[in-house]
């Protein structure tokens, strides 16, 4: 059981769910690259390089 002061809060009071749910999104995502034998980088903050616009 968790204690109540590590809970993430937004400034409305609520529990910040999107945190968690990014949380969790990015511990499974480094575990399904894990169990596929590719390298986990936790630096990773998503795509790094966009395309240009076309036209």
């Amino acid at each position: 059981m968790t204690r109540s002061n590590d809970i993430r809060y937004r400034a409305d009071g609520s529990i910040d769910t999107a945190f968690y749910m990014a949380r969790g999104r990015h511990l499974r995502s480094c575990k399904a690259h894990e169990l596929l034998g590719s390298p986990v980088d936790d630096t990773r903050r998503g795509p790094t390089r966009r395309t240009p616009p076309l036209g």
